[in-house]
């Protein structure tokens, strides 16, 4: 996140019928003017949307609720849930080879073990998504997309 002190939160609708049951998720995000905001952390569970992407809000008497993506900064966002089984240091050993791409991760605070894997555009995505299917075919880890920019940006040209 960054140290702006003009962030604020915004809610981004869940699915409360999806694995997770929450209804909502909060994000930070920065005003850029209008009703633009960048979002600066990366999502846990709201699909569609990475760190930095442009997005536009509505205030309401519920705070500030994400309306839709304004414009894509090239950041994809996978998530990680460690099975039970998987020991710290198998992670830890997994978790190198995508650190070594260059993703980077934030881990949510409470019972499960769930990771936000944040991917810049730098990084080639299709050797992150090699790597995450590999170590899910081990037991290390589940995961899943919450957005690919570079599919995207692929499957428009």
């Amino acid at each position: 996140m960054s140290n702006n002190q003009n962030v604020m939160k915004m809610d981004f609708p869940l699915d409360p019928e999806e694995w997770h049951g929450a209804g909502k998720e909060t994000l930070w995000v920065t005003p850029l003017g209008g009703n633009r905001y960048r979002v600066d952390n990366m999502p846990f569970l709201a699909k569609g949307v990475s760190l930095n992407d442009e997005v536009t809000g509505v205030r309401t008497k519920r705070g500030l609720q994400f309306s839709e993506i304004f414009k894509h900064r090239g950041h994809s966002t996978f998530r990680i849930l460690v099975e039970e089984t998987a020991t710290p240091e198998e992670f830890q050993e997994q978790w190198l080879k995508l650190a070594a791409l260059g993703c980077t991760c934030e881990d949510i605070d409470g019972d499960i073990p769930l990771f936000s894997v944040d991917v810049p555009p730098t990084v080639n995505v299709k050797k992150v998504i090699i790597i995450l299917e590999d170590v899910s075919h081990m037991n290390i880890w589940e995961f899943e997309e919450g957005h690919c920019y570079q599919a995207e940006a692929a499957n428009s040209k």
